[in-house]
């Protein structure tokens, strides 16, 4: 993808919602009882109105109240003056229209009034011979309904002149016309193609959302009757304006009689504007064949009153010249049409294709920057028309500043909104995407939310040298799902008792419903690198159920060969569907009391954050990051969160392994590297990369088929290394900061956390503050690094998921220090949870006198029986063990899976004198602990650190025991209690 190093910045995201905040909400119409039947029955004025509205996609039509007299509107007025236009006929009683108009302007009125009337020479007389000082405008009643629509239009677009025009770049048409005929035959037929252009632009939005507000940014109509009226718009919104339509002959001053018109006024008009701007759109009409020939003198456009073909005319010299619909290029000598652009990724490609000459001639008047005004393309237009062609070396320069401003606009314009699937319009810019019209599950709910609040709090370009954003996401929505699954006749499937791999085998030999297939050919074709397949169940990470790591995660590499492509990202996402019907994912939802019918599945893929190196992909780090952390060291507190961080593919921070942990707030201060002896046992061992081969990727029930475990010292020749890794130099028997060839490899990150080469830890602060207040809830992010960039290139941030880590709604505090500690079963002061736990009578712990770290998955499996006769017997229970809960490294804990333990209330993991390990945190498996309530505490005996009464525990009777394993169980509920903030946590009888 191109870069935005420079660009990106200065294109900012137009607000549509300030725009047309003026509205006719309530108009009053004022004629006689024959009038309002002939308006109702004839023009059926509501009926069409709201017709027009909805054809032309336009919202909250007015309401129309109907008096029958002047008399009867004073009356009305008088009670409820809440209108915002009044329309009277021209017969309205003994008050006639023009001294009502007059008296209700005298009072203070504001409210603006129309004459309509029908066309006649005589009426016209009368009207010429009246004080119309309190009529704003007349129109002429040709039974059209479109021109109350047009009326309408009329006064919102004055109403909103100023706040939209001047503040908001929203352009204008100005319209110069005094006779009361034509304009009201005119006004009909330019709203109708002002509205019905900005209906094609409208396809470019992203979403139904995006399309109601850009309606706001259609350009405007300014209608002028007379020559003062015209100069003094003109030069009030001339930095505005699309273009001019113009009568020859109109009068001077409002209200003059006509028969004062200075016949040339609109020629006066024309030479005093191209005067000005030499390159502004000027259409003359007039009545007067003849004038045909000064309009050709003046350069400028013209249009015969009594043409036939008057309004397509019209329409053809709007939509050539105001630059409505396709941006035409054309020779400069032939006039031939070289090229069309609908849109902007048409506009991008014909920009490179097209002559030197040509590219000039458009830039050098304005004609590419006018195009995307007259389409609310505010920003980008602005970035365009201020670009100076003599500003650049080359037009190769020109062009390559102009596709990158394009390509900019649409990246920018893509975040943070939720776009629909076209095959016809997505393109590699759209960032977020979706197919069907079902849920997004709880995964893609998080990244929406994300990407919308990245463009709220203007994140995305926040940190220089850095780009903070979600991967490029389409996510196959939940009714999908329900289509294969119905389709495929996988209903009676996932209702046998069969194998995790013979559901897995059905699901990947069914077939994916036609319209997702061509949904993904159109994707493939803009796919840049290798792809995430994740699931998002409309259960997965809501805030007191989540489901974190339960389903699975598949990546796959990018193929240039489509149809293998398409068959790998189809076998992804079918095995990602069939993950919900996995043992271990029954087993969890039967756990949160939900239903396996309910859950549902919608697809998440997205682009793999990182850089290929030598055949394998990843990210230079990967990491999860909380907003409290339950282990505060020196300074730290709990509010200023924590991170686990790993070089590579994320997989082993999510599964327990060595990561690095650190407070943001205090990066430079990590306790692994406090020592070379910790440095080199407590950090990361091995790495995570996605294999590139597409052999590599098999159907299996194991997500991680291709990916490649690296021994941190055999993946030194990785170029990513030298962001994260330091070395162990045996000379001089330190660490040094740096990726040299020779000596043991450490991760350390000390190029990031102590020497800035990214704000990594500031970024990290920021969007735990913001999730946290966003959400109301302390939080959990996961996020991904690549800082593999040539060197004129922003770095990526990417974040990838965000969770909250809910507390327990018993949320009392105990006054520890008054609490005596010594009659405890159990005492920690490293304790993760917050509150009382109720209803536990068991205690389930590992005979550490028969420990063996060699034998851990042994005892994992025990207890997963043991845990299965809890189930059985409804029962919860403590369970304490040496080392690591939840370790995917068997020598380094108990490698069991949450669905081994659901029935545990408490986990206690207890160092031994020959087997201390640091608590684990940051991982799906605890996540899910501190989700459901579950307390988590770690302590250490035998450096006096917590207590673990193991000898009042083994002096009463067993209800089961084992070599490993002792299970006691007491009469009364034991009292438990955890206190997260402060860390501590105690159980006792």
């Amino acid at each position: 993808m191109p870069n935005s190093r420079t660009n990106q910045q200065k294109i900012s995201r137009t607000n549509y919602k300030v725009l047309m905040q003026r509205r006719i909400r309530r108009v009053l119409m004022i004629c006689s009882s024959y009038d309002a039947y002939t308006l109702e029955e004839d023009g059926r004025i509501e009926v069409q109105i709201y017709k027009e509205y909805v054809d032309l996609n336009l919202s909250n039509p007015p309401s129309f109240t109907w008096v029958t007299s002047s008399m009867e509107a004073s009356r009305l007025l008088e009670k409820d003056d809440d209108f915002d236009l009044i329309i009277s006929m021209f017969n309205v009683g003994e008050l006639d229209v023009f001294r009502f108009s007059r008296q209700l302007k005298s009072e203070g009125g504001e409210i603006p009034f129309v004459l309509l009337t029908h066309f006649s020479k005589e009426l016209h007389r009368i009207i010429e011979s009246q004080d119309r000082s309190g009529i704003d405008y007349i129109f002429s009643w040709q039974g059209n309904a479109d021109l109350i629509l047009a009326i309408i239009k009329l006064f919102e677009d004055r109403m909103n002149a100023d706040d939209d025009i001047l503040g908001a770049g929203v352009q204008s048409v100005l319209l110069v016309e005094d006779s009361v005929r034509y304009y009201s035959t005119y006004l009909p037929a330019l709203y109708k193609l002002v509205l019905q252009q900005s209906a094609e632009f409208l396809k470019e939005a992203l979403n139904e959302q995006q399309q109601k507000l850009r309606k706001r940014a259609r350009p405007k109509i300014l209608l002028a009757t007379n020559y003062s009226e015209a100069v003094q718009l003109y030069e009030r919104y001339k930095k505005n304006l699309l273009g001019v339509i113009s009568d020859v002959a109109f009068i001077i001053n409002k209200n003059d009689p006509s028969h004062t018109e200075k016949m040339d006024a609109g020629i006066d008009l024309c030479k005093l504007i191209k005067a000005d701007d030499p390159h502004m759109p000027f259409l003359l009409q007039s009545s007067q064949e003849s004038m045909r020939d000064v309009a050709q003198q003046l350069g400028v456009g013209f249009i015969l009153k009594y043409s036939k073909t008057l309004l397509l005319e019209l329409s053809d010299y709007i939509s050539e010249e105001f630059l409505f619909g396709d941006f035409i290029f054309r020779d400069l000598e032939t006039g031939e049409i070289m090229g069309k652009a609908r849109d902007l990724r048409d506009l991008q490609h014909l920009i490179m294709e097209m002559p030197e000459d040509v590219l000039l001639y458009h830039g050098s008047r304005n004609r590419l920057s006018k195009w995307m005004y007259s389409r609310g393309l505010f920003s980008l237009a602005s970035k365009i028309r201020k670009a100076d062609q003599s500003h650049f070396k080359s037009t190769d320069l020109l062009r390559k500043y102009l596709v990158d401003a394009i390509i900019d606009y649409r990246i920018l314009l893509g975040h943070g909104v939720v776009a629909r699937f076209d095959p016809e319009t997505y393109s590699k810019y759209i960032w977020f995407a979706r197919i069907g019209e079902g849920s997004l599950g709880g995964k893609a709910r998080g990244l929406a939310f994300i990407n919308n609040m990245l463009q709220k709090y203007n994140l995305l370009g926040k940190y220089s040298g850095v780009k903070i954003l979600i991967p490029r996401t389409v996510v196959i929505a939940t009714d999908y799902f329900d289509e294969f699954i119905k389709v495929n006749g996988l209903q009676y499937v996932i209702n046998s008792d069969i194998t995790d791999e013979e559901i897995l085998s059905e699901f990947v030999s069914s077939r994916l419903p036609e319209a997702v297939v061509q949904d993904l050919k159109v994707y493939i074709d803009n796919a840049t690198g290798p792809l995430a397949v994740r699931s998002s169940s409309k259960l997965e990470d809501s805030h007191y159920q989540p489901f974190a790591g339960i389903y699975s995660t598949y990546m796959i590499p990018l193929t240039h060969n489509r149809d293998q492509m398409l068959r790998l990202l189809g076998k992804a996402i079918k095995s990602v569907y069939a993950s919900i019907y996995f043992s271990a994912s029954r087993s969890y939802i039967q756990a949160t009391s939900n239903l396996l019918s309910e859950e549902k599945m919608a697809v998440v893929v997205q682009d793999l954050c990182g850089t290929e190196d030598s055949g394998f992909f990843f990210p230079t780090l990967s990491g999860v990051a909380r907003s409290i952390n339950f282990y505060p060291i020196g300074a730290e507190k709990p509010e200023d969160g924590i991170v686990n961080l790993a070089a590579g593919l994320g997989k082993i921070v999510v599964e327990g392994g060595k990561t690095l942990r650190f407070s943001p707030r205090h990066p430079k201060h990590v306790l692994q590297l406090s020592t070379p002896s910790l440095a080199m046992s407590e950090t990361q061992n091995h790495m995570y990369a996605l294999n590139l081969k597409p052999e590599q990727f098999k159907t299996s029930i194991d997500d991680s088929v291709n990916l490649e475990k690296f021994l941190i010292n055999d993946a030194k020749h990785f170029r990513n290394l030298n962001h994260v890794a330091s070395t162990w130099d045996m000379n001089s028997q330190r660490i040094v900061d740096n990726n040299f060839e020779d000596g043991r490899k450490i991760i350390t990150f000390s190029h990031i956390l102590k020497y800035d080469a990214m704000p990594l830890a500031n970024i990290l602060t920021d969007l735990l503050e913001i999730c946290q207040k966003e959400m109301r809830s302390a939080v959990e992010i996961e996020f991904a690094v690549n800082m593999d960039v040539p060197q004129d290139e922003d770095k990526t941030f990417n974040f990838l998921q965000i969770r909250p880590i809910t507390e327990s709604l018993d949320n009392k505090s105990l006054e520890w220090e008054k609490l005596d500690i010594s009659h405890s079963l159990i005492y920690a002061d490293k304790a993760l949870g917050i509150g009382l736990i109720e209803g536990v009578t068991d205690i389930v712990y590992v005979r550490t006198e028969n420990f063996d770290s060699a034998r851990t998955a042994e005892i994992a499996r025990e207890v997963d029986e043991l845990n299965n006769r809890m189930k059985e017997e409804k029962r919860y229970y403590v369970i304490v063990g040496p080392g690591r809960w939840g370790s995917s490294d068997p020598w380094l804990g108990i490698p069991i899976k949450w669905p081994h333990i659901s029935e545990a209330k408490v986990i206690v993991e207890c160092g031994l004198k020959n087997f201390q390990v640091e608590p684990s945190q940051g991982t799906h498996f605890f996540q899910n602990l501190t989700s459901f309530g579950i307390g988590y505490m770690t302590i250490n005996p035998f450096m006096n650190d917590g207590i673990f009464d193991k000898d009042t525990l083994d002096s009463y009777d067993a209800i089961y025991e084992s070599h490993f394993l002792r299970v006691v169980r007491f009469d009364k509920p034991l009292y438990i209690f955890i206190d997260g903030r402060k860390s501590k946590g105690i159980v006792r009888k």
